[in-house]
């Protein structure tokens, strides 16, 4: 038997969406195979065989889709996301009222603020922005926030719209 070959995009998020899986329903990650094995009806090694880079074996669209569905897992959406050169971000739940959007549009100016002051000091330096500079000073962790909110926005004025119709 030969090694396999290392798992990269598909056959690495969907070993990844099975460790995700196994830690959240059975609280370790190796049980994951077992777990969607039985949600899938399929055997285990119909799995190994969508895992291996040198097998036939393939996992569907429509399985991905159940799979995500059904138990909440980003690690597939991820992947989906990356290869179409976007990113994935889970949106929090809409939060109805004045006081909520006044709060959370604060946060997300302090977090622009946060990250442009951040930027202007790292670019005074040297007129570059090193990877260090962005891990450090959490540059990307601000933007995320503050997207996520935008969107988690939009979204429910889209809604808002949609009941004024």
């Amino acid at each position: 038997m030969r090694p396999q070959k290392p798992r990269r995009g598909a056959h690495a998020a969907l070993a990844s969406a099975f460790a995700e899986i196994g830690e959240r329903a059975r609280g370790e990650a190796q049980l994951g195979m077992a777990e969607v094995a039985a949600f899938l009806s399929v055997s285990e090694g119909t799995l190994y065989k969508a895992l291996d880079p040198d097998q036939a074996g393939e996992f569907s669209y429509v399985r991905a889709r159940q799979v995500t569905e059904h138990y909440g897992c980003v690690a597939l959406a991820e992947d989906m996301a990356h290869a179409a050169g976007g990113v994935f971000t889970r949106l929090p739940e809409p939060q109805v009222g004045g006081e909520a959007w006044q709060r959370t549009i604060r946060e997300i100016l302090t977090d622009m603020q946060v990250v442009i002051a951040d930027l202007s000091t790292a670019l005074e330096n040297d007129n570059d922005v090193s990877a260090q500079e962005v891990v450090t000073l959490r540059m990307r962790e601000h933007i995320a926030r503050a997207v996520t909110d935008l969107v988690a926005h939009d979204l429910h004025l889209k809604a808002i719209a949609r009941a004024g119709s």
